[in-house]
């Protein structure tokens, strides 16, 4: 029998399909024969859109490489429980199992990693809301601010998540530590990447503990939810950690900057409106103008340490859209170094 790494893509979701349908009934009480499953996506995680019979639906997601041990899997899921109460930003709210807990094992013949299943609640709207209307832009900024202030003032004990600071994602990232990325940088391009390192790594320490606390880690505009109510909410947590808050303001807006660039004045706007509004529930970090640059920076050295690793294990992301990333940003860092601003800085105008 092949082991799960040698089989195709559509053979281990098939075989995964069928492990989760399991699962469900197993733990959560559903009926796994019954439920329609709809993937949502197959990268590290598993995740499917579980809608019973006449039901409500569900967000199934299934850790099988790369993920998070269920210790800080559990974390999140606290994390989220806690949001849901509190009822400030909207979040899918995690579903426990039969046994109480919001992880159980799964386990995946010929694969040796852990794998792991959580449920939860499905959050109703559309990914990616229209960010040119300004109500929406505002409410953007609501939510993200609402996030860090549930951060700021409920403490979580045991938050066993991953620090997101510059040692963790520049000095100990894929990017800087595999011999093999500076082939996939280019000629220079790990010079380039270490020469940023150093220069924003001084501010990358600064401020203080009311400017540091849990974060979403991955907070670009795919992971917003515009509601039915005219609300934003935000999914996909997998990756929260702890750590300063303008690495999800920086993360946002880049993803913005990323869509509305060639667009006269849309990704003004759209700065203007989400800053101000997210000033209006919690002040901004302390010297957002000057830092902001370096965490836009440092969240492309996040995706560096993404893309750089996937194109040597996902075919789609090799094929397609990985490299040109790849060289885009290794690009904006050398203009950079030459004295220019990295895009999206000038956001701080608007703050």
């Amino acid at each position: 029998m092949p082991s799960f790494s040698q089989l195709s893509h559509t053979a281990q979701l098939d075989l995964l399909d069928a492990l989760t349908r399991s699962a469900l009934s197993t733990h959560y009480g559903l009926d796994g024969t019954a439920v329609r499953m709809d993937v949502q996506q197959y990268k590290d995680n598993a995740v499917w859109r579980v809608t019973p019979p006449g039901g409500t639906s569900f967000v199934a997601r299934l850790s099988i490489r790369d993920g998070r041990p269920a210790p800080q899997q559990r974390s999140e899921m606290r994390w989220l429980e806690s949001l849901a109460t509190a009822r400030t930003v909207a979040v899918p709210e995690p579903l426990a199992a039969a046994d109480d807990h919001y992880v159980v094992p799964v386990d995946v013949p010929g694969h040796d990693e852990p794998s792991t299943l959580a449920l939860l609640q499905w959050l109703p709207g559309t990914a990616e809301p229209p960010y040119r209307e300004p109500s929406v832009a505002q409410a953007m900024g609501s939510a993200t601010a609402h996030l860090h202030e549930h951060a700021a003032s409920v403490p979580l004990l045991e938050f066993d998540r991953s620090v997101w600071d510059a040692e963790t994602i520049l000095h100990n990232g894929h990017a800087l530590t595999d011999p093999v990325v500076r082939t996939q940088l280019g000629a220079g391009g790990a010079d380039t990447l270490r020469k940023v390192a150093e220069l924003i790594n001084p501010d990358l320490h600064e401020g203080g503990a009311e400017d540091r606390g849990r974060i979403h880690g991955d907070l670009h505009r795919e992971n917003m939810i515009a509601m039915p109510d005219g609300g934003i909410g935000i999914i996909d947590f997998d990756d929260c950690g702890t750590r300063h808050y303008l690495l999800d303001i920086a993360t946002m807006l880049s993803s913005i900057h990323r869509v509305a660039r060639k667009q006269p004045g849309a990704y003004e706007e759209f700065a203007r409106a989400f800053l101000t509004r997210y000033a209006q529930v919690r002040p901004l970090p302390a010297d957002f103008g000057r830092l902001l640059e370096p965490y836009l920076l440092l969240r492309d050295v996040v995706v560096l340490n993404f893309v750089t690793g996937a194109v040597l294990v996902n075919d789609a992301v090799a094929n397609s859209w990985g490299p040109g990333r790849i060289t885009g940003i290794v690009a904006n860092m050398q203009t950079y170094l030459e004295g220019h601003s990295c895009p999206g800085a000038r956001a701080s105008e608007h703050a």
